[in-house]
């Protein structure tokens, strides 16, 4: 049972990934497109991994993966435009629950995978949580939510590309790879504009406090989670259900990170807690991981 602490950690340091973004976007960078550029930037350092396993691929599957990654780089961007304007603890769970209903259809129609009938019944309960998280007043929730829908509907497009260049490549790193350099061309693209430029060398030179940090460690507690949970699939016996079932954990954790840093530093995430919020958030949320467990059970 090696597998089930390992689970429960990665989820835990995905959590403190995401509310360390959060925390960047709002204190430190916060221009959307500039935290963008960076971490589309660092994500080229998969390159080091080519020497294990480069199979050269096809002229079409070169374009498949570059489009994928692409369209991941334009995901991660929508996703850090809703986490600037929303709040984490709303956007993150409203995010990952309407991705896998995107997926899930997208699999089945280009893929070839199923849909089983337990798809409506995790629908269901996936939509009553995400319409309770995301019920709040203000321009700046409907402009965060809005971002959020794009940015989960460019994550599922991508994934399913990406998956199409594994099965048809038969390798894992190449198309990983690609589909990195793929982020970059849409990070080059945001770079490209003169504004965008401007803002991220006035990061790079001269960054607030302990900004370089906490990147470093939102990035590194991001990549030790994937880790993790790859690792705890491979020595898992059967239980890879259970595992992507427990993804739900990483928005309780992030919960829980939100309320006790509230709690200590006060208006640090710009979130909004007061005992209804609080209960409302947790409600929904436990909405959200009941139905993603249906989905991976």
């Amino acid at each position: 049972m090696l597998w089930l602490p390992i689970t429960i950690l990665s989820y835990a340091l995905n959590a403190a990934a995401l509310a360390t973004d959060k925390f960047l976007l709002n204190k430190k960078i916060p221009n959307p497109a500039v935290y963008t550029i960076i971490i589309c930037f660092l994500g080229v350092l998969a390159l080091v991994l080519l020497p294990f396993n480069w199979m050269p691929p096809t002229g079409s599957q070169l374009v498949w993966e570059l489009i994928s990654g692409f369209l991941f780089g334009a995901g991660i961007y929508l996703m850090f435009v809703a986490l600037n304007k929303g709040e984490a603890s709303r956007i993150i769970p409203f995010l990952g629950g309407l991705q896998p209903l995107i997926v899930l259809p997208l699999a089945w129609l280009f893929v070839g995978e199923s849909v089983s009938g337990k798809f409506l019944l995790a629908f269901i309960i996936i939509i009553i949580g995400t319409v309770l998280i995301s019920y709040g007043k203000g321009k700046a929730n409907k402009t965060a939510y809005y971002a959020a829908v794009f940015s989960a509907i460019l994550f599922a497009v991508s994934l399913i590309i990406a998956k199409y260049a594994y099965n048809s490549q038969g390798s894992f790193i190449t198309p990983f790879v690609m589909t990195r350099v793929g982020s970059l061309i849409f990070a080059l693209c945001l770079f490209a504009w003169p504004r965008n430029r401007r803002a991220f060398w006035a990061v790079v030179r001269h960054p607030q406090g302990q900004t370089s940090g906490l990147l470093i460690f939102g990035q590194v507690s991001g990549a030790l989670a994937s880790i993790l949970i790859n690792f705890a699939i491979a020595i898992s016996v059967g239980a890879t259900a259970i595992i992507n079932a427990l993804q739900g954990l990483q928005y309780a954790f992030l919960l829980l990170i939100v309320i006790v840093v509230q709690k200590i530093w006060p208006g640090v995430l710009k979130e909004r807690m007061t005992s209804k919020i609080m209960w409302q958030k947790i409600i929904a949320t436990a909405f959200i991981i009941a139905g993603l467990a249906v989905l991976a059970l």
